[in-house]
Protein backbone atom coordinates (compact mmCIF):
# COMPACT_ATOMS: atom_id res chain seq x y z
CA UNK A 1 0.00 0.00 0.00
CA UNK A 2 2.81 2.08 0.55
CA UNK A 3 4.76 1.22 -2.39
CA UNK A 4 1.84 2.11 -4.02
CA UNK A 5 0.79 5.18 -3.01
CA UNK A 6 4.73 6.35 -3.44
CA UNK A 7 3.97 5.39 -6.89
CA UNK A 8 0.88 6.89 -7.19
CA UNK A 9 2.78 10.79 -5.74
CA UNK A 10 5.86 10.07 -8.39
CA UNK A 11 3.42 9.63 -10.77
CA UNK A 12 1.41 12.80 -10.16
CA UNK A 13 4.49 14.57 -9.90
CA UNK A 14 5.31 13.95 -13.32
CA UNK A 15 2.43 14.68 -15.00
CA UNK A 16 2.06 18.00 -13.12
CA UNK A 17 5.69 19.08 -14.32
CA UNK A 18 5.26 17.59 -18.11
CA UNK A 19 1.93 20.00 -18.22
CA UNK A 20 4.13 23.06 -16.79
CA UNK A 21 6.34 22.81 -20.16
CA UNK A 22 5.58 24.19 -23.32
CA UNK A 23 7.06 24.01 -26.66
CA UNK A 24 6.71 26.29 -29.40
CA UNK A 25 7.79 25.73 -32.93
CA UNK A 26 8.53 27.73 -36.09
CA UNK A 27 9.84 26.47 -39.34
CA UNK A 28 12.64 28.63 -39.82
CA UNK A 29 16.64 27.79 -40.77
CA UNK A 30 18.19 31.01 -42.14
CA UNK A 31 17.98 34.45 -41.35
CA UNK A 32 18.41 36.78 -38.06
CA UNK A 33 16.98 35.40 -34.93
CA UNK A 34 16.50 38.98 -32.30
CA UNK A 35 15.85 38.19 -29.00
CA UNK A 36 15.12 40.71 -26.40
CA UNK A 37 15.02 38.76 -22.92
CA UNK A 38 16.05 38.47 -19.20
CA UNK A 39 18.21 35.86 -20.19
CA UNK A 40 18.05 32.21 -22.38
CA UNK A 41 19.83 29.07 -23.25
CA UNK A 42 20.31 29.25 -27.26
CA UNK A 43 21.27 26.12 -28.22
CA UNK A 44 22.63 25.66 -32.06
CA UNK A 45 21.44 22.18 -33.57
CA UNK A 46 21.13 20.52 -37.21
CA UNK A 47 17.60 21.01 -37.89
CA UNK A 48 15.27 23.30 -39.47
CA UNK A 49 12.89 24.49 -37.09
CA UNK A 50 13.74 27.02 -34.20
CA UNK A 51 12.41 25.53 -30.70
CA UNK A 52 11.12 27.45 -27.89
CA UNK A 53 10.68 25.80 -24.78
CA UNK A 54 10.22 26.85 -20.85
CA UNK A 55 7.38 27.32 -18.48
CA UNK A 56 4.08 26.95 -19.43
CA UNK A 57 2.30 30.48 -18.61
CA UNK A 58 -1.14 29.62 -16.60
CA UNK A 59 -4.56 31.39 -17.67
CA UNK A 60 -5.45 34.58 -15.11
CA UNK A 61 -8.45 33.88 -12.63
CA UNK A 62 -11.71 35.24 -14.79
CA UNK A 63 -12.46 38.95 -14.01
CA UNK A 64 -15.75 38.98 -14.45
CA UNK A 65 -15.80 43.40 -14.61
CA UNK A 66 -13.26 42.42 -18.29
CA UNK A 67 -15.98 40.73 -19.77
CA UNK A 68 -16.15 41.84 -23.34
CA UNK A 69 -12.31 43.87 -22.56
CA UNK A 70 -8.89 42.05 -24.01
CA UNK A 71 -6.05 42.77 -21.71
CA UNK A 72 -3.14 45.36 -22.95
CA UNK A 73 -0.10 46.08 -21.67
CA UNK A 74 2.96 48.38 -21.70
CA UNK A 75 5.32 46.37 -23.94
CA UNK A 76 2.51 46.59 -26.46
CA UNK A 77 3.51 42.63 -27.13
CA UNK A 78 1.26 40.08 -27.11
CA UNK A 79 1.59 36.20 -26.22
CA UNK A 80 1.47 33.93 -29.10
CA UNK A 81 3.19 30.76 -27.69
CA UNK A 82 1.99 30.51 -23.91
CA UNK A 83 5.44 30.82 -23.18
CA UNK A 84 4.99 34.75 -22.33
CA UNK A 85 6.82 35.82 -25.06
CA UNK A 86 5.61 37.48 -28.60
CA UNK A 87 7.54 35.54 -31.71
CA UNK A 88 6.58 37.77 -34.71
CA UNK A 89 8.89 37.45 -38.75
CA UNK A 90 9.46 40.27 -40.58
CA UNK A 91 11.37 38.73 -43.54
CA UNK A 92 14.50 37.10 -42.91
CA UNK A 93 13.86 38.84 -39.33
CA UNK A 94 12.41 36.59 -36.25
CA UNK A 95 11.70 38.68 -33.55
CA UNK A 96 11.85 37.10 -29.54
CA UNK A 97 9.58 40.09 -27.31
CA UNK A 98 9.26 39.52 -23.67
CA UNK A 99 5.28 40.27 -23.44
CA UNK A 100 4.87 41.16 -19.65
CA UNK A 101 7.20 42.95 -17.16
CA UNK A 102 7.75 39.65 -15.07
CA UNK A 103 9.97 36.81 -14.96
CA UNK A 104 9.34 33.58 -16.74
CA UNK A 105 12.00 31.69 -15.73
CA UNK A 106 14.86 30.42 -18.30
CA UNK A 107 13.65 29.92 -22.30
CA UNK A 108 15.56 27.53 -23.43
CA UNK A 109 15.71 28.31 -27.46
CA UNK A 110 17.37 25.53 -30.24
CA UNK A 111 18.24 26.92 -32.85
CA UNK A 112 19.24 26.05 -36.63
CA UNK A 113 23.04 26.16 -36.31
CA UNK A 114 23.81 28.19 -38.95
CA UNK A 115 21.50 31.47 -38.32
CA UNK A 116 22.47 34.42 -37.24
CA UNK A 117 21.43 35.10 -33.28
CA UNK A 118 21.37 38.88 -31.82
CA UNK A 119 20.59 38.92 -27.98
CA UNK A 120 19.92 42.41 -26.58
CA UNK A 121 18.81 43.95 -23.64
CA UNK A 122 20.60 46.56 -22.57
CA UNK A 123 17.44 48.93 -21.65
CA UNK A 124 14.62 46.96 -21.16
CA UNK A 125 14.46 45.48 -18.29
CA UNK A 126 15.40 47.66 -15.06
CA UNK A 127 12.58 46.25 -13.42
CA UNK A 128 14.25 42.72 -13.51
CA UNK A 129 17.50 44.18 -12.32
CA UNK A 130 16.32 45.97 -8.87
CA UNK A 131 14.82 42.55 -8.05
CA UNK A 132 18.71 40.90 -8.25
CA UNK A 133 21.11 40.09 -10.69
CA UNK A 134 20.11 38.41 -13.82
CA UNK A 135 20.48 35.50 -14.81
CA UNK A 136 23.79 33.42 -17.03
CA UNK A 137 22.80 33.91 -20.86
CA UNK A 138 24.64 30.61 -22.50
CA UNK A 139 24.92 30.68 -26.08
CA UNK A 140 26.65 26.92 -27.35
CA UNK A 141 27.28 24.90 -30.47
CA UNK A 142 26.20 28.08 -32.97
CA UNK A 143 27.97 28.61 -35.77
CA UNK A 144 26.43 31.56 -36.86
CA UNK A 145 27.62 34.95 -36.07
CA UNK A 146 26.60 36.22 -32.93
CA UNK A 147 25.99 39.50 -31.37
CA UNK A 148 25.47 40.33 -27.82
CA UNK A 149 24.31 43.36 -25.97
CA UNK A 150 23.54 42.92 -22.57
CA UNK A 151 23.05 44.91 -19.41
CA UNK A 152 23.28 42.38 -16.45
CA UNK A 153 23.87 39.03 -17.41
CA UNK A 154 26.77 36.98 -17.14
CA UNK A 155 27.23 35.78 -20.55
CA UNK A 156 28.74 32.50 -21.12
CA UNK A 157 29.95 30.87 -24.58
CA UNK A 158 30.84 27.32 -25.14
CA UNK A 159 31.88 25.96 -28.82
CA UNK A 160 30.98 28.44 -31.03
CA UNK A 161 32.55 29.50 -33.65
CA UNK A 162 31.98 32.92 -34.57
CA UNK A 163 32.04 35.49 -36.17
CA UNK A 164 30.70 37.03 -32.96
CA UNK A 165 30.41 40.84 -31.03
CA UNK A 166 29.44 40.10 -27.41
CA UNK A 167 29.90 43.43 -25.01
CA UNK A 168 27.79 42.92 -21.31
CA UNK A 169 27.90 45.96 -18.83
CA UNK A 170 27.61 44.71 -15.57
CA UNK A 171 28.59 40.72 -15.98
CA UNK A 172 31.54 38.59 -16.69
CA UNK A 173 32.08 36.71 -19.65
CA UNK A 174 33.36 33.34 -20.11
CA UNK A 175 33.96 31.78 -23.44
CA UNK A 176 35.39 27.90 -24.35
CA UNK A 177 36.57 27.64 -28.28
CA UNK A 178 37.61 24.94 -30.05
CA UNK A 179 39.62 24.61 -33.30
CA UNK A 180 36.80 25.56 -35.81
CA UNK A 181 37.02 29.83 -34.96
CA UNK A 182 35.51 32.11 -37.77
CA UNK A 183 36.98 35.81 -36.87
CA UNK A 184 36.22 38.95 -35.97
CA UNK A 185 35.63 37.92 -32.15
CA UNK A 186 35.45 40.64 -29.93
CA UNK A 187 34.57 40.41 -26.17
CA UNK A 188 34.19 43.07 -24.08
CA UNK A 189 32.63 43.21 -19.94
CA UNK A 190 33.00 46.80 -18.98
CA UNK A 191 32.92 46.10 -15.37
CA UNK A 192 33.31 42.18 -15.13
CA UNK A 193 35.98 40.18 -15.73
CA UNK A 194 36.73 38.29 -19.62
CA UNK A 195 38.00 34.76 -19.37
CA UNK A 196 38.89 32.88 -22.74
CA UNK A 197 39.42 29.21 -23.28
CA UNK A 198 41.78 29.09 -26.73
CA UNK A 199 43.29 26.80 -28.51
CA UNK A 200 47.26 27.42 -27.90
CA UNK A 201 47.32 26.65 -31.80
CA UNK A 202 45.68 29.54 -33.22
CA UNK A 203 46.38 31.91 -35.60
CA UNK A 204 45.07 35.40 -35.11
CA UNK A 205 46.19 38.73 -34.59
CA UNK A 206 44.95 39.14 -30.78
CA UNK A 207 44.32 42.43 -28.58
CA UNK A 208 44.31 42.60 -25.21
CA UNK A 209 43.13 45.11 -22.87
CA UNK A 210 41.86 45.97 -19.44
CA UNK A 211 41.94 49.67 -17.46
CA UNK A 212 41.97 48.47 -13.99
CA UNK A 213 42.31 44.72 -13.62
CA UNK A 214 45.83 42.94 -15.28
CA UNK A 215 46.05 40.54 -17.91
CA UNK A 216 46.55 36.70 -17.72
CA UNK A 217 47.87 34.11 -20.27
CA UNK A 218 49.10 30.43 -20.09
CA UNK A 219 52.90 29.92 -20.65
CA UNK A 220 50.97 28.40 -23.60
CA UNK A 221 50.80 31.36 -25.73
CA UNK A 222 53.66 32.79 -28.19
CA UNK A 223 52.78 36.64 -28.49
CA UNK A 224 54.84 38.09 -30.80
CA UNK A 225 54.24 42.26 -30.00
CA UNK A 226 53.70 44.35 -33.09
CA UNK A 227 55.24 47.69 -33.39
CA UNK A 228 52.12 50.19 -32.53
CA UNK A 229 50.76 52.78 -34.87
CA UNK A 230 51.90 56.04 -34.06
CA UNK A 231 49.35 58.59 -32.69
CA UNK A 232 48.05 56.35 -30.13
CA UNK A 233 44.78 58.64 -28.61
CA UNK A 234 44.76 57.65 -24.97
CA UNK A 235 42.49 59.27 -21.98
CA UNK A 236 45.08 61.48 -20.16
CA UNK A 237 44.00 62.98 -16.32
CA UNK A 238 42.00 66.03 -15.63
CA UNK A 239 43.22 68.70 -13.30
CA UNK A 240 46.02 71.18 -12.37
CA UNK A 241 49.19 70.90 -10.43
CA UNK A 242 51.65 68.23 -9.61
CA UNK A 243 50.82 67.32 -5.73
CA UNK A 244 48.88 64.48 -4.77
CA UNK A 245 48.90 60.74 -5.67
CA UNK A 246 47.46 60.50 -8.80
CA UNK A 247 48.86 61.67 -12.02
CA UNK A 248 47.60 65.33 -13.04
CA UNK A 249 47.77 67.75 -16.27
CA UNK A 250 51.15 70.35 -14.74
CA UNK A 251 50.58 72.78 -17.96
CA UNK A 252 48.97 73.31 -20.91
CA UNK A 253 49.00 75.98 -23.71
CA UNK A 254 46.37 75.68 -25.70
CA UNK A 255 48.51 73.18 -27.85
CA UNK A 256 49.87 70.87 -25.69
CA UNK A 257 50.20 69.07 -22.23
CA UNK A 258 52.96 67.95 -19.72
CA UNK A 259 51.39 65.04 -17.45
CA UNK A 260 53.55 64.72 -14.13
CA UNK A 261 53.54 61.76 -12.17
CA UNK A 262 55.16 61.27 -8.45
CA UNK A 263 58.78 60.07 -8.52
CA UNK A 264 58.89 56.25 -9.65
CA UNK A 265 54.69 56.34 -10.77
CA UNK A 266 54.68 54.62 -14.70
CA UNK A 267 52.07 56.97 -15.93
CA UNK A 268 52.78 56.81 -19.83
CA UNK A 269 55.70 54.91 -22.21
CA UNK A 270 56.66 57.28 -24.26
CA UNK A 271 59.95 56.81 -26.47
CA UNK A 272 60.96 54.83 -23.34
CA UNK A 273 60.87 57.84 -21.06
CA UNK A 274 58.41 57.08 -18.37
CA UNK A 275 56.95 59.33 -16.01
CA UNK A 276 56.95 62.65 -17.80
CA UNK A 277 55.59 63.11 -21.51
CA UNK A 278 54.04 65.70 -23.53
CA UNK A 279 51.31 65.12 -26.19
CA UNK A 280 49.38 67.03 -28.40
CA UNK A 281 45.99 68.49 -26.50
CA UNK A 282 43.15 68.05 -28.48
CA UNK A 283 39.74 69.03 -26.54
CA UNK A 284 41.30 69.24 -23.03
CA UNK A 285 40.57 65.93 -22.09
CA UNK A 286 42.76 63.72 -24.48
CA UNK A 287 45.74 63.51 -26.14
CA UNK A 288 47.94 61.83 -28.54
CA UNK A 289 51.33 60.57 -28.13
CA UNK A 290 53.35 58.00 -29.99
CA UNK A 291 54.25 54.58 -28.52
CA UNK A 292 57.26 52.44 -29.06
CA UNK A 293 55.35 49.36 -29.22
CA UNK A 294 52.15 47.53 -28.93
CA UNK A 295 52.78 46.82 -25.09
CA UNK A 296 51.89 50.05 -23.14
CA UNK A 297 50.40 51.20 -19.73
CA UNK A 298 48.70 54.50 -19.08
CA UNK A 299 46.47 56.09 -16.22
CA UNK A 300 43.08 56.92 -15.58
CA UNK A 301 41.73 58.46 -13.09
CA UNK A 302 44.65 57.15 -11.25
CA UNK A 303 44.75 53.68 -12.46
CA UNK A 304 46.74 51.86 -14.42
CA UNK A 305 45.79 50.31 -17.49
CA UNK A 306 47.17 47.39 -19.36
CA UNK A 307 47.14 46.79 -23.25
CA UNK A 308 48.89 44.37 -25.36
CA UNK A 309 48.39 43.59 -29.33
CA UNK A 310 50.32 40.91 -31.36
CA UNK A 311 50.35 37.40 -32.97
CA UNK A 312 49.49 34.38 -32.08
CA UNK A 313 51.11 31.91 -34.30
CA UNK A 314 52.23 34.26 -37.21
CA UNK A 315 48.78 36.11 -37.17
CA UNK A 316 45.25 35.07 -38.93
CA UNK A 317 41.57 36.25 -37.42
CA UNK A 318 40.74 38.81 -35.11
CA UNK A 319 40.40 38.77 -31.91
CA UNK A 320 39.81 41.24 -29.19
CA UNK A 321 39.04 40.77 -25.34
CA UNK A 322 38.77 43.90 -23.23
CA UNK A 323 37.48 44.63 -19.72
CA UNK A 324 37.42 48.18 -18.50
CA UNK A 325 37.15 47.03 -14.78
CA UNK A 326 38.49 43.68 -14.06
CA UNK A 327 40.98 41.35 -15.48
CA UNK A 328 40.87 39.78 -18.75
CA UNK A 329 42.50 36.15 -18.64
CA UNK A 330 43.75 33.88 -21.93
CA UNK A 331 43.82 30.04 -21.12
CA UNK A 332 44.19 27.01 -22.92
Amino acid sequence: MKKTLTLLLILLSAGILARAQKEYRLTKSTGNLKINLTNAIIEGYNGKEIIFSGQAIEAPEPDERAKGLVNINSTGYTDNTGLGISVTENGTDVSVKLVAKKSIGTLTIKVPENMKVSFSNRNDFDWAYRSGPAETLLLKNLKGEIEVFANNNKVRLEYNTGPMNVTTLYGSVEAVFKGDIKGPVSIISVHDYVDVTLPATTKANIELSSQAGKLYAAKEFDISIEKAESDKEITAITGSGISGKNPAIATTNGQSATIVAQPGTQVVEVAGITGQSTGKLTDGKRYIMEYPASTYSYAIGGRQAERIKGKLNGGGINLIFKSTDKSVYLRQ
